[in-house]
């Protein structure tokens, strides 16, 4: 399931973003598909379906609303040249993070109770043809969770391209990286709708791992669009590695990603990270704010890891040779007005 590709996909495609047109590796940012669709309570048809392929984000409209029907649905478009595709979708939840412990996946059950959901076409028949918009039969239903931030992670399932209902076990934070850039039929969601007009976010319990045998590094970054002047702050209460790091300035528009010091975490670590943000003025409503973190390289790097791993302008810690691999984020968006 991991090939690079240099013409494109040859299947059925669902994004990592916009810009995802079936390349590999993917265009960051990695974590923002739009075919994975949180509906709400209501129906999903195949013309909004069809109409907002290209955009808006179907989405951050239906934000998941705690203690409310959330469905969910999977979009997929045949890339295929020749002969009808055919595909079953599957997805997955897990606590909202900044970077992943694999193991936290759980299988999401569709209104019929399946955890594999055949892609459909506008006639209802699982033959996909060439540049065909699909969607899962039925919609997914997120359980009823506790508050808090959740991840989507959405697979598609072919004869050419098969996937197992069971994730794949990463052996370091490069391979998990490399399965959502480098695999088409993997998408990723992390996107939370937050008020606007306040001045102090307190964005808690951000899951954090680190899937090497060693100790790593990590550095935070900062960014988002409209942002007013600001400080965030990461930390850690866990008794195993409680920490605190320096804030983090952030500065109006927030374009520019600023970052934190580094922080190490221990091999084979999970825990989780809250992050405070404070502004000088009130967030504006059409603004977002994206935490991410990266590993900088701090050894000679492997052939992939060389290739995932890009340079950060003013990041406070260095790295040999400057290059940092992006292992996750996610992004809050501020509510539209009038929605």
């Amino acid at each position: 399931m991991t090939v690079e590709q240099n013409a494109g996909w040859d299947d059925i495609l669902v994004r990592d973003n916009f810009q995802d047109q079936g390349q590999t590796p993917t265009p960051d940012p990695m974590w923002r598909s739009p075919d994975l669709i949180p509906f709400g309570s209501d129906i999903l048809d195949f013309d909004l379906l069809e109409s907002s392929y290209n955009g808006p984000d179907l989405g951050i409209r239906h934000p998941i609303v705690q203690g409310a029907l959330n469905r969910i649905y999977v979009r997929g478009k045949s890339l295929r040249s020749g002969c009808p595709a055919s595909g079953d979708a599957r997805l997955y939840y897990a606590p909202g993070g900044l970077f992943l412990d694999p193991r936290a996946w759980h299988a999401i059950r569709s209104e019929n109770g399946d955890t594999t959901v055949p892609l459909i076409n506008r006639g209802g028949s699982r033959q996909i043809a060439p540049g065909q918009i699909c969607v899962s039969r039925t919609a997914f239903v997120l359980p009823q969770l506790p508050p808090g931030h959740y991840c989507l992670i959405g697979t598609v399932d072919t004869p050419a391209h098969p996937v197992s209902p069971q994730l794949p076990v990463f052996n370091s934070n490069v391979d998990y990286v490399n399965w959502v850039k480098y695999n088409p039929d993997v998408c990723w969601r992390n996107i939370d709708v937050i008020p606007c007009e306040q001045r102090r976010y307190v964005l808690s319990n951000l899951a954090i791992g680190n899937l090497n045998d060693t100790p790593t590094k990590y550095v935070f970054g900062v960014s988002g669009t409209h942002l007013p002047d600001g400080t965030a702050i990461f930390s850690s209460t866990d008794q195993r590695f409680p920490f605190t790091l320096p804030p983090v300035q952030i500065y109006a528009p927030g374009e520019d990603e600023v970052y934190s010091r580094a922080i190490t975490l221990p091999a084979h670590y999970s825990g989780t990270v809250t992050v405070v943000v404070e502004f000088a003025q009130p967030l504006p409503c059409d603004a977002t704010l994206v935490l991410r973190a990266y590993n900088p390289v701090t050894s000679s790097p492997g052939t992939l890891a060389h290739r995932l791993a890009a340079p950060l302008t003013g990041a406070q810690e260095g790295a040999e040779p400057g290059r940092f691999i992006l292992l996750g984020e996610y992004t809050f968006v501020t509510p539209p007005p009038g929605s």
